[in-house]
């Protein structure tokens, strides 16, 4: 009994013996004499590969690790420059549209803010911008965008101003036909129109430009305003013919306006 479990720790020890030399040195066996390690070359063979079998595991487990962490790091980089493109996309639209302000109305951009709220008791049509005093902005700088006219600034704060829009009940802009002689005032009309009263000879249908012009000293002339959509008859004895004319801006759309130097 004895001498079969001697032989038995024998065998152990020289397994495991096998299996740490495979391991570390990546022999397919130790050099033994002649018939002993003829005997025990199938243990070491198996060694061998159970060694080569966990270092591969091993590898693949730590090679999937560090994939993971560079997927991980490829994704944080995706994101910002997913972030950075979003940036630049915005900055690019901002000076596009500065530009064509520059381009069309001929005018000199202060800043470009954005709309950050508008009056939600629904009896001014007023907006409020995320720019103020801080930014350059004043009380009485005109505010624009590409498509048209959007009103004058009425109240400042280090960072936030407020615009009377051109369809506020207090707003007066000066206007005149865009291509046909004729001047008047367009008075707001919430919640989407603008009332024009306008010279009785003019000259004016459905479909015309008017554009601001140079009464009242607020604005720049000839800067967009709207388009007529509506010709009223004129009352006899009437000394202004009344046009109710649609904002070239849809001011509950706005994201952005352009903040222009004052006259």
């Amino acid at each position: 009994m004895s001498v079969t479990i001697l032989r038995r720790g024998l065998l152990l020890g020289l397994v495991v013996l096998g299996l740490l030399l495979a391991t570390v040195t990546r022999q397919s066996a130790p050099t033994l004499p002649g018939e002993f390690a003829a005997r025990i070359a199938p243990v070491f063979g198996f060694s061998f590969r159970l060694g080569q079998n966990t270092r591969a595991s091993l590898a693949a487990i730590f090679d999937r690790r560090d994939l993971r962490a560079e997927l991980r790091r490829m994704q944080a980089e995706l994101q910002q420059l997913r972030q950075e493109n979003q940036r630049l996309t915005l900055e690019n639209r901002r000076l596009q549209a500065t530009l064509r302000v520059q381009a069309v109305q001929g005018l000199g951009v202060v800043a470009v803010a954005p709309v950050i709220d508008e009056d939600p008791s629904g009896l001014y049509q007023r907006l409020f911008l995320g720019a103020g005093s801080a930014q350059g902005l004043r009380v009485g700088m005109p505010v624009t965008t590409a498509n048209g006219l959007v009103g004058v600034i009425t109240e400042v704060t280090p960072h936030q101003a407020v615009v009377r829009t051109i369809l506020d009940p207090e707003s007066r802009v000066g206007v005149r036909l865009a291509n046909a002689p004729g001047r008047g005032i367009a008075y707001g009309a919430p919640p989407r129109m603008l009332r024009v009263e306008i010279a009785p000879e003019a000259s004016v249908k459905p479909g015309d430009t008017v554009v601001s012009g140079a009464i009242q000293g607020l604005y720049p002339a000839g800067i967009t305003v709207g388009t007529v959509e509506q010709v009223l008859p004129l009352a006899p004895g009437a000394l202004k013919k009344v046009l109710m004319v649609r904002p070239a801006v849809q001011l509950s759309l706005l994201e952005e306006v352009q903040v222009l130097r004052p006259l």
